[in-house]
């Protein structure tokens, strides 16, 4: 158990792991203050809670880090202001945490914080602030800014019949890592295992989709270049390809057929973790989410900018999602016996 803590030293170990641009006012007043260059703000806001969207100590034994919660809870928010084509400006966060949290969690989450913010790229995004309190459980709600810098935002609302869709980033590795933390091992070894510590046993690709889970690496700035490249439709895959490219559908007004052909290079990278855990990879990659790519339309002859996979065409008629001529349901009950078209917190 803690010793416990006060709320001056919970926020002074905050701001002593906090690194990041210097914002116009910073965390110490009432309110942070940003610079709005061109009269409109980008924002978000996304939460991440105990037991919703990670657990303290997974049944195979890992036992989640601060360093984890701040890395995810941030870059969860920057995907989304990269799914807009913006830059990433500022953040605030308000971390609520159970008693027995000690003031050694708060650094690591501080730490995961700024480094999520440095290694993804978001060089100009500032810590404003935020707020701190005690709740059951751990939980962290982010606030993210952005700037279009002049520019116009990319909706969901934009594809054309005729365009091709394609994806920048991984598909369906996070979706495998929480297979893999989510299988079972003996309380003994749960026990002795380390915080933050894998089991030896696991190999590298099996590793590396669990922290696709756990530390998500969206492409920051692949969205302003796709922008600039001319995409007029855009979002990120929290939720599953399948079903993001139902949102895209239904804002457009476009039927989206998906080619597998174009997918079985993302099986490959599975193919460890599929064994560990007796899962098609094909689920992971059509309807696994976490992983923060981004998909976007762009017209018919477009070049696709660097790090960008066709995947697909926008297509005349009703809004709906198929693989290759299958109804995208249809393809999925019958290839992978499962109905749902990706994650849905409420089911």
């Amino acid at each position: 158990m803690s010793r416990g803590f006060t709320e001056k030293e919970l926020i002074e170990t905050l701001l002593a792991g906090y690194r990041s641009a210097a914002p116009l006012l910073g965390p110490g007043d009432d309110a942070g203050m940003l610079s709005v260059p061109d009269g409109r703000l980008v924002t978000t806001v996304d939460t991440i809670t105990e037991d919703q969207d990670f657990r303290r100590v997974w049944p195979c034994g890992y036992r989640t880090t601060g360093y984890d919660v701040g890395w995810k809870s941030v870059a969860q928010n920057l995907s989304d202001i990269n799914a807009m084509g913006a830059r990433p400006t500022g953040i605030v966060t308000s971390l609520s945490l159970p008693a027995e949290i000690d003031l050694g969690w708060v650094a690591s989450f501080a730490a995961g914080v700024s480094d999520s913010i440095e290694q993804l790229g978001a060089h100009d995004c500032a810590i404003i602030g935020g707020d701190v309190g005690r709740g059951r459980e751990i939980s962290v709600t982010t606030t993210a800014f952005g700037s279009l810098d002049g520019g116009e935002p990319v909706l969901r609302s934009g594809a054309r019949p005729g365009d091709i869709l394609a994806v920048c980033g991984v598909l369906g590795q996070a979706a495998a890592g929480v297979d893999v933390l989510e299988q079972a091992t003996s309380r003994s070894e749960i026990q002795t295992m380390p915080v933050g510590d894998f089991p030896s046993e696991w190999p590298e690709d099996v590793r590396s989709a669990v922290l696709g889970q756990l530390r998500p690496r969206p492409r920051i700035g692949a969205g302003a270049v796709a922008r600039a490249s001319g995409a007029h439709a855009m979002l990120d895959l929290s939720d599953g390809l399948v079903r993001d490219a139902e949102r895209i559908a239904d804002a457009s007004g476009v039927s989206i057929r998906l080619e597998s052909a174009s997918l079985e290079h993302e099986l490959r990278k599975l193919h460890e973790a599929a064994g560990s855990t007796g899962v098609d990879p094909w689920k992971w990659v059509l309807t696994g989410g976490e992983g923060f790519a981004l998909f976007a339309a762009f017209d018919a002859d477009a070049d696709l900018p660097e790090d960008w996979c066709f995947v697909g065409r926008a297509e005349p008629g009703e809004a709906e999602v198929r693989i290759d001529e299958r109804f995208a349901r249809d393809w999925l009950a019958e290839n992978i016996g499962q109905a749902s078209s990706g994650w849905d917190p409420f089911r």
